[in-house]
């Protein structure tokens, strides 16, 4: 299996721990595979189940990202996401949503210019620190 270019070059410049949404990017030896499973029909939704080696079933989904219980920040790995984030929770209570940015390094570069700017994302239990220091100035992220 080979990581998308995008997702390859951050490990390389940047290494593959530290600062994201949600708790923090997973160094790559602790990234797990993920198939998407198919809707549910009584919901529509979709969750994920763990791969544990690549197989021919379906997409693989790579997790990077720590979110907490059974939500999860994935990159397609194969497949036509291949390079997409996805946010999506495994057990499939709510459906993924794909990100717009056409790859990793832009959805990164998309939350950290969020931070640079103040902007605040309660559903990420995210502040930035200009908003620290100042909390009567806050401003919602623009639903995108």
């Amino acid at each position: 299996m080979e990581l998308p270019q995008p997702y390859r070059d951050f490990l390389i410049s940047m290494g593959g721990s530290g600062a994201s949404p949600y708790y923090g990017l997973i160094p790559l030896d602790g990234c797990t595979l993920f198939t998407m499973n198919r809707a549910a029909f009584d919901t529509g939704t979709r969750g994920f189940t763990r791969a544990h080696r690549p197989t021919r079933d379906g997409d693989l989904f790579l997790a990077v990202i720590e979110c907490g219980c059974s939500d999860l920040a994935l990159i397609g790995v194969t497949g036509p996401l291949t390079g997409h984030v996805l946010i999506g929770n495994a057990d499939g209570f709510w459906g993924p949503n794909v990100s717009s940015a056409p790859d990793f390094l832009a959805w990164y570069e998309r939350w950290l210019d969020h931070m640079a700017a103040g902007r605040d994302n309660r559903a990420l239990a995210l502040t930035s620190p200009r908003l620290h220091a100042h909390p009567q100035a806050y401003r919602m992220a623009p639903k995108i």
